[in-house]
């Protein structure tokens, strides 16, 4: 690895030298990427475990609900847990509560993308860049925020993405959020040609007046089945299209 601003980077040579699942990194990164971004058309139905604490709730979302049925439904609840059961509601209240499944804006946010340890380690760190899915509650943290990809070393494919902010975030109440960390775990659907979020854990530690507590929610999905738009009756928006490298994600 040759220095470069304190920061290690790749000689251009070695980008011919080491190969990712096949691919130049480059160019495994973007078909990371493309498999990371479902086309609008396709759906899935699912179930959730959400935990916190003591506290557990499940819920069922299912876009071929029959008409007069609800799409989205709790199914279990176990515990007080008041942030727990806001997570639920906000969930609920989305359009498309499937659309958690996806990190369709990843390509957006990778800001200073750099191989992470060995050349052959198929992992990148980033920046993360603000998206239009980053909302004013995301914002202070979204700034803040710095990231790990690992791709999955026999397919390819995301794997793993973690997140954690750099730096204190201070709220409008005076909370001070001293460390925020996410992780996403995914699986690659071959039928499907997509790779989705089969878990994800949020753990914040933070407090006021000099005291801190810690707060995490886990998110287990399973019994995930995809689908077209047009068979829960939306508008068929688009198609899979071939894989064509591209120069999006530039890995220095």
């Amino acid at each position: 690895m040759a220095e470069r601003d304190g920061k290690r980077t790749m000689p251009a040579w070695l980008f011919f030298a080491v190969l990712w699942a096949g691919l130049p990194p480059e160019q495994a990164l973007e078909r990371a990427l493309d498999a990371a971004e479902p086309p609008p058309a396709l759906r899935a139905a699912f179930n959730a475990t959400l935990t916190s604490g003591d506290a557990t709730r499940m819920i069922q979302f299912d876009p071929y609900a029959p008409e007069g049925q609800p799409r989205f439904r709790l199914t279990y609840s176990n515990g007080s847990n008041d942030e727990l059961d806001a997570v639920v509601q906000g969930w609920m209240e989305e359009p498309d509560p499937d659309s958690r499944l996806f990190a369709d804006d990843l390509r957006l946010s990778l800001g200073d993308a750099r191989i992470a340890g060995a050349a052959e380690s198929m992992a990148v760190t980033f920046r993360h860049r603000m998206s239009v899915n980053d909302g004013p509650v995301d914002e202070p943290f979204s700034a803040r925020m710095s990231g790990k990809m690992q791709l999955d070393r026999a397919t390819g494919y995301v794997q793993r993405i973690d997140y954690r902010i750099d730096s204190p975030v201070t709220l409008d109440d005076g909370t001070e959020v001293s460390e925020y960390r996410q992780t996403y775990n995914f699986l690659y659907s071959e039928r499907w040609g997509v790779s989705y979020v089969v878990s994800y854990d949020l753990v914040a530690r933070g407090g006021r007046w000099g005291l801190s507590e810690e707060r995490s929610v886990r998110v287990t999905l399973t019994d995930v089945a995809f689908g077209l738009a047009g068979d829960s009756k939306q508008v068929l928006g688009s198609a899979p299209t071939p894989y064509n490298p591209g120069p999006t994600a530039i890995l220095r």
